[in-house]
């Protein structure tokens, strides 16, 4: 037993030299290089503080973009923040803006060729889905029923596209197609729009379901209108040469006798 206290003190003397022979290392190496220290100290803290100065001041700009972005309006205004800062997510925002300003002048060229530019940006799905809903409202409010209606039969042909969306393209596409009397096409639209999608619900899928069904229902009520047949034309009834020739001969007047 003696034996082993004796072996456990020489233990801890070892290792207490060995402790402080590390400790005598280390101050004198912090002795020698202090200055070295002293300034790697200093070049991580101020590299820390410009990180975090250049981080605000980033932070402080994107946001005064962003605000001037979401702030632009009018026509004038859009067009100038879209020149100014062309390549921040919030200018693709603006722009489907100013492609509705145009939409609601009548200016249809020039809300096409926003929606083209949109295309070509970096943009959100869901940013396509509603361009190509616009495009073909656009169409429509253009006079170009037919072109409208086939837009829309297409997106709500299209499987990539949310059930609400596609709910819209069918019944708008069998609006339009009732409009021009196209009755089986608008029945076929409809009655896509009018199915209820298995697990899906939400307000939106109700009120085009619901304007679907009714729609429907007019159609079925109202009677197809049937083009009226041209009675054929009376062939002219055919009278001999001869009979023509003797009763132009008995009308003429005979020379009197002398």
């Amino acid at each position: 037993m003696a034996v082993d206290k004796k072996k456990k003190k020489a233990l801890d003397a070892e290792i207490t030299d060995a402790l402080l022979d590390d400790f005598d290392k280390f101050e004198h190496f912090a002795m020698s290089y202090w200055k070295q220290i002293a300034a790697a100290a200093a070049f991580i803290v101020i590299g820390v503080a410009l990180w975090v100065i250049i981080s605000d001041a980033r932070s402080a700009s994107a946001k005064r973009i962003n605000n001037a972005i979401c702030d632009a309006v009018t026509e004038a205004e859009i067009i100038k923040v879209l020149n100014e800062y062309p390549g921040y997510p919030a200018a693709n925002y603006a722009r489907l803006r100013l492609a509705k300003i145009y939409l609601a002048e009548k200016k249809y060229g020039k809300a096409y060729e926003q929606f083209e530019l949109l295309r070509s940006s970096d943009i959100p799905k869901e940013m396509t889905w509603r361009i190509n809903l616009d495009e073909a409202y656009a169409l429509e409010l253009e006079g170009k029923k037919e072109s409208a209606a086939a837009k829309f039969a297409a997106i709500g042909a299209d499987p990539s596209m949310p059930d609400e969306l596609c709910c819209e393209a069918n019944y708008s596409a069998g609006r339009l197609y009732a409009e021009m009397k196209q009755n089986d096409k608008a029945r076929d639209c409809l009655g896509k729009a009018g199915r209820g999608v298995p697990g899906v619900q939400s307000q939106a899928l109700d009120l085009w379901r619901s304007q679907a069904k009714f729609m429907l229902i007019r159609l079925a009520n109202t009677p197809e209108k049937t083009v009226p047949q041209k009675a054929p034309a009376r062939k002219p009834a055919k009278v001999s040469v001869a009979k023509t020739v003797a009763e132009k001969v008995s009308g003429e007047k005979r020379p009197a006798k002398k």
